[in-house]
């Protein structure tokens, strides 16, 4: 069967990780030193890359106030002196990242563009850019492109920490993301059993539940491009905390169970409650689930492209056209002018 440009793009990311190149941000880093950072774009270009690199800087403790957040919500933000803002864009004219970026830079920001499109509107305006060479995606449903976006953050942070006196070992980083290659072609890869395929086929919604770090939240938008379905994000343990009330019998929660050790028998409590599905994506299989390859140093890469995995056996299931949705469009909110 003739793999859709969704999957292709999929597979594609073992290559953009193969010849990433953590030198790209080094003299970006210099520059910055110890001002603050801010990460921010629309959904795929923020919720993964930028919440990941948060979490990034917050284990090696840097000196940077590194933050992130949707290109709409920093309107609400007036003080951007000794700050550089990373505007995220694959196309370079996402609407709210252009009317942003001059915002920000009449507040005093130093702008950084992250785009695939050289001659982009993002590009030009921007006092530095940062090209990704994955190119620009044919699938709706954004890939490569927001593994590209998250090495680049922490090719970022890398630097950030070593600057600082962090113990970085850019050789060592270099070869794992090698091995990470290897796991995400692996996960995207997956054959999942019938009976689980059948029951999320069928399955009214999505739960996704996991950390705050983009991986789960950047899943859950993947969902609806890929298999059509109503999928809601729910961080850490909010779910147990009175959403029961609401949910209809027959859904499925999706998440890493040895996150949440401590609480799988309040998880377990849930199920039995809603009549929903506990379905598992770890390197383990503590239940009923699909076991994928993960590291250590990227493990959140490795976490995502198991749930690409996952949702590509559901898409293909459902017979879609994984490439056109109906309604959603692969730039999902262009600037005009």
């Amino acid at each position: 069967m003739k793999l859709s440009y969704t999957e292709q793009e999929m597979l594609e990311t073992k290559k953009v990780c193969q010849n990433f190149d953590f030198n790209i941000t080094q003299d970006l880093a210099n520059k910055i030193g110890n001002s603050r950072v801010i990460f921010t774009g629309m959904g795929s270009s923020l919720i993964f890359p930028g919440k990941q690199a948060k979490n990034r800087a917050l284990k090696f403790n840097i000196a940077n106030r590194v933050e992130a957040y949707f290109a709409s919500d920093l309107f609400q933000h007036t003080d951007f002196s000794d700050t550089y803002v990373f505007l995220c864009s694959n196309s370079g004219k996402t609407k709210e990242v252009i009317l942003l970026l001059d915002y920000v830079k009449s507040r005093g920001a130093k702008c950084v563009a992250i785009t695939a499109v050289a001659d982009s509107i993002l590009a030009q305006r921007s006092d530095e850019k940062i090209l990704l060479t994955c190119g620009f995606e044919k699938g709706v449903a954004a890939t490569k492109s927001v593994v590209e976006q998250g090495l680049v953050y922490d090719s970022l942070i890398f630097h950030l920490a070593k600057n600082q006196g962090k113990d970085v070992d850019f050789d060592k980083l270099q070869n794992a993301l090698k091995a990470t290659a290897e796991k995400i072609e692996h996960n995207v890869n997956l054959k999942i059993n019938e009976e689980l395929v059948d029951l999320l086929t069928k399955a009214k919604n999505y739960f996704m539940v996991g950390l705050d770090n983009g991986v789960a939240e950047e899943i859950t938008l993947k969902a609806y491009e890929i298999t059509r379905k109503m999928a809601l994000f729910y961080p850490d343990t909010h779910i147990v905390h009175g959403v029961e009330e609401a949910i209809e019998e027959g859904c499925a929660i999706i998440f890493q169970p040895s996150v949440f050790e401590p609480y799988l028998s309040d998880f377990q409590k849930f199920s039995d409650k809603t009549n929903c599905s506990l379905i598992g994506i770890d390197d383990k299989k503590a239940i009923d689930g699909v076991v994928i390859e993960i590291d250590d140093i990227f493990s959140n890469y490795c976490l995502l492209s198991g749930g690409w995995g996952l949702l590509r056996n559901v898409g293909n299931k459902l017979g879609l056209d994984m490439d056109h949705p109906e309604k959603a469009s692969k730039v999902g909110n262009p600037f005009e002018g």
